[in-house]
């Protein structure tokens, strides 16, 4: 006997948090073809989604069957056993890279892990180059600083940009000056490495589809804007084009008010007059290293505003100085300063995009070569949806998210399938307005699922202990 029809909506939902449903009664489609067996317990979402593609909005449920929760026990559909499910239109699940979440949630955290490992060391490595330039009046040990860039830029090239998977409350303004000079030639080298690859690939096609070419069946692949051996220079001169700073008083670099007039000149002799320093007492004659430390707050397009020095033509400023203000820029936006807040990451990044594109066209290829390889949610993250629940990033491209929380931001207590977020335009669209969050900062709304791959054991104790409120 028919006891009930229920929404098959509703039961996806009830299957996803870990509930099982046993119709008790077989299931046909218009056609008359079994579609879900009387006697089936189901515990998966596919059965139930294969009815609703058949076009069944709802589903018979005898007195011989049933809805249990994760528990067992046995739901009355009546009553309000299951608290605010996911939304009724959540898509299918998108396949994963990994094709296992929890291969690829172990995969972030050693991610996180490493990258985390690898910064505190070139921090450590920047930080000795500062307070040997304090000492000597602009030297410091070239080669070790020169070794540590090498380590960063490979280190990123192999990871795609590790660092996005570290927290940035992890690091203070204290820490800034140090921290930034990681992250711009962590992130800085691979977008020079995706522009060089880019850039190359397109003069080497126009080459050979010119009529003055050598005849030939097309594209060779050998040619390159820059050279492997000139992009670990430029390596180099993204960890260290910042260093004349070191020459500028600790309480300016520190202020938490706006510098007066005669502040702001002397922190900007820390590109042509300073730099200049640190380039001649280090033997630093490169033209790259000094392009980078004397001009990378020079204009990369025709008329910026707000560039020195004052008078400097674009035109002076190559692909590779160009990135090296971008990145600066960038980090400085999503970084917690003395005197600011640090600004959420999708807001940086289609913000810079926003005013730097349709200016130059070398300056085009720069910008699609930073958003591929910064991308807007790191792996690791974690995002609203605008139907106010909250997911876990598990891939940037998408990107692919994994749900965790109900509307209210209480944790599933059985993991949903993930989807690709970046085909939604509803509610379960990213809601861009809110920050992407660590993990270390929600803590209590992270479910087993996730919290037992959110941060390395050493660091649960202290993500417990340092939780602040959404």
């Amino acid at each position: 006997m028919i006891e009930s029809k229920i929404s098959i909506d509703k039961l996806i939902d009830i299957v996803r948090q870990g509930g099982r449903v046993k119709t008790g009664v077989d299931v046909y489609n218009g056609n008359g073809t079994l579609l879900l067996a009387k006697d089936v317990m189901v515990d998966k979402t596919k059965p139930l989604k294969i009815l609703r593609n058949n076009g069944l909005r709802q589903v018979p449920v005898a007195s011989n069957g049933g809805v249990f929760d994760a528990s067992g026990n046995k739901i009355e559909m009546g009553s309000t056993a299951i608290s605010d499910p996911l939304p009724d239109s959540f898509p299918d699940p998108e396949p994963v890279k990994t094709q296992n979440v929890t291969e690829r949630l172990k995969e972030i955290l050693e991610l996180r892990r490493f990258g985390e490992s690898i910064s505190v060391k070139a921090q450590a490595r920047i930080k000795n180059a500062v307070n040997q330039i304090r000492q000597t009046k602009g030297e410091f040990d070239v080669n070790a600083v020169s070794e540590q860039a090498s380590e960063l830029a490979s280190f990123a090239e192999h990871k795609h940009h590790p660092f996005a998977y570290a927290p940035r409350d992890w690091f203070f303004y204290d820490d800034y000056f140090y921290s930034h000079a990681t992250n711009v030639c962590a992130l800085g080298s691979q977008v020079l490495r995706q522009f060089n690859r880019a850039f190359s690939s397109v003069v080497e096609k126009s080459l050979w589809s010119s009529s003055s070419a050598l005849a030939g069946n097309g594209s060779s692949g050998m040619f390159s804007y820059y050279y492997p051996e000139e992009i670990e220079e430029m390596s180099f001169g993204l960890f260290i084009y910042d260093l004349g700073k070191s020459m500028v008083p600790e309480e300016i670099l520190n202020k938490t008010s706006a510098l007066s007039k005669d502040e702001t000149e002397l922190l900007r002799r820390h590109t042509n007059d300073f730099g200049f320093t640190v380039i001649e007492k280090n033997h630093l004659g490169s033209t790259v290293l000094s392009n980078m430390i004397r001009y990378h707050h020079g204009p990369i397009y025709e008329g910026e505003p707000g560039c020195y020095p004052v008078g400097l033509d674009c035109g002076m400023m190559p692909p590779y100085v160009k990135i090296c203000k971008l990145m600066d820029i960038y980090d400085a936006m999503i970084s917690k300063r003395s005197y600011q807040d640090a600004v959420n990451q999708v807001t940086a990044v289609t913000g810079l995009f926003r005013s730097y594109v349709h200016k130059d066209p070398i300056l085009q290829f720069i910008l699609h070569a930073f958003v591929k390889t910064v991308g807007l949610y790191p792996p690791g993250s974690i995002v609203f949806l605008k139907s106010g629940h909250m997911a876990y990033v598990l891939e940037n491209e998408g990107p692919l998210v994994l749900p965790f929380t109900d509307r209210n931001q209480t944790p599933l207590t059985s993991r949903p399938d993930p989807f690709n977020a970046g085909k939604q335009t509803g509610v379960l669209a990213i809601d861009s307005d809110r920050s992407i969050r660590q993990p270390k900062k929600i803590w209590n709304c992270l479910p087993v699922f996730i919290r037992e791959f959110a941060l390395p054991k050493d660091q649960v104790a202290a993500a417990v202990s340092a939780i602040s409120p959404i």
